[in-house]
């Protein structure tokens, strides 16, 4: 990502913006605050801090995620803002929350919140790519590709129970 500032916006394109990430979190069922910034950031696009309630969550996405929406080989605001509600789902859910807190590294985290977000996703492309970044650092760590999917595969019937 570039270095300097992003190309300037409008206050209107500024809402705008504002308004399309609103819209696809709460469609996916975040709960907190939502918020675009127009910086560069090193977090990929979007970022879920977790608050002392789930009302405080917060979601941040940043001008790069729409670099990235804008590019058909990169993933979508929506695969970006499903993947950060999966992080969500992660310590909000009851039934999920419940089975992973302190049991899992941050490695093991971003796997299931892309499996997470996979299962929220309706698009098959942004299915695919939340998948195929879910079994890339499973891969990463370790598992052959077919171990990979097999382990995803088992963890997204679980999961599609507990939700």
């Amino acid at each position: 990502m570039a270095t300097s500032l992003p190309p300037p916006l409008t206050a209107a394109q500024r809402r705008a913006r504002l308004k399309r990430v609103e819209k696809i979190a709460r469609d996916l069922g975040f709960v907190g605050h939502v918020e675009y910034r127009h910086i560069w950031s090193k977090t990929g696009g979007a970022q879920f801090g977790r608050g002392q309630t789930e009302a405080d969550d917060l979601l941040v996405v940043d001008a790069g995620a729409f670099v990235r929406d804008a590019n058909p080989d990169d993933f979508s605001l929506t695969a970006m803002i499903a993947h950060e509600r999966g992080h969500q789902l992660l310590v909000r859910h009851p039934r999920i929350a419940k089975q992973v807190e302190g049991r899992i590294s941050e490695a093991s985290e971003e796997i299931l919140a892309s499996l997470l977000g996979a299962i929220l996703c309706e698009n098959t492309v942004d299915i695919e790519n939340l998948t195929f970044k879910a079994v890339a650092e499973l891969t990463d760590h370790g598992e052959s590709p077919d171990a990979a999917f097999m382990k995803l595969e088992n963890l997204k019937n679980l999961f599609e129970v507990l939700l």
